[in-house]
């Protein structure tokens, strides 16, 4: 007998054991608390299973599977190699309802997880004194995704009613992170808050926190904090069940899940996928 229903929850994969755990932690959190429910995980790359395997197995027993890209922006990733695997598994089990949610993106449920991570580091200080809140996304070659993360800083900012506010990036575009924490120095700010924009730590938030420590050097008489990432936070499951749920419908399933570039006039295979990066 099928299964009703399953959820599916994609991660990138790290070569860092921690953030794979903390991964996998968070999605025995969230089964745990959806009783009834199956809830398995897979990963991109990077660490083991890929996410196409669970896929294959979800699909060969289950009436439904809802795919989730637990990603806090759709790039590469999930606008292509996502939606490759679910339009692969549908043509291998045609009676099967497969369907892939939106990356996490820019969403309440994210506004509020942040500002809660933001409230341990302000403490009893007034947000408005000459405080500026810098918030770091991993970058990527998808605009798209670099533009949500300066739209979420925004949103964020005015949530806790910062200052300023200066959106950044650990790589691959611009502006880094080193060179906004010294153009807000110049504006001799009496405290700098930096917000990883992560959702677990690993290589790329402890680069973050040697650069934050080179600045709090080389600045002594700015207070500097450093925030945590998001992990796990109970709005954030909030909206894994929400992107779940959406993963059939046709306003808020991935974009691209079912284009037709996606197949070619005469097989029928995939695109090409994209080469862009993913933030997470």
């Amino acid at each position: 007998m099928a299964v009703d229903r399953a959820t599916l929850i994609v991660g990138h994969g790290s070569r860092d054991a921690r953030a794979n755990l903390e991964f996998e932690r968070l999605v025995a959190r969230f089964a745990a608390t959806r009783g009834g429910l199956e809830v398995r995980h897979g990963y991109i790359e990077l660490a083991a299973p890929l996410f196409e395997t669970p896929l294959r197995e979800l699909a060969g027993r289950c009436e439904q599977v809802s795919v989730v890209p637990l990603f806090l922006f759709a790039a590469g990733h999930v606008k292509d190699d996502v939606a490759r695997a679910v339009a692969s598994a549908r043509r291998e089990f045609p009676g099967v309802a497969l369907g892939a949610s939106l990356a996490l993106g820019v969403h309440p449920h994210m506004t509020a997880a942040a500002s809660d991570r933001l409230a341990a580091c302000l403490g009893a200080a007034t947000a408005r004194s000459r405080t500026v809140l810098v918030v770091v996304g991993r970058g990527s070659s998808d605009p798209d995704a670099n533009g949500d993360l300066c739209k979420m800083a925004r949103l964020i900012a005015e949530e806790r009613g910062f200052e300023g506010v200066v959106p950044c990036f650990v790589g691959i575009t611009q502006p880094r992170l080193p060179e906004s924490l010294e153009w807000v120095a110049r504006t001799a700010p009496e405290r700098v808050i930096v917000l990883p924009y992560f959702l677990f730590e690993g290589e790329l938030t402890a680069r973050i926190e040697s650069q934050v420590a080179h600045f709090r050097a080389a600045h002594p008489s700015i207070e500097v904090a450093l925030a945590q990432p998001l992990g796990s936070h109970e709005r954030l499951f909030q909206l894994v069940e929400e992107r779940a749920a959406q993963a059939f419908d046709e306003v808020h399933r991935l974009p691209c899940d079912s284009c037709e570039h996606r197949t070619d006039a005469a097989g029928g295979e995939p695109a090409a996928s994209g080469g862009a990066e993913d933030a997470r």
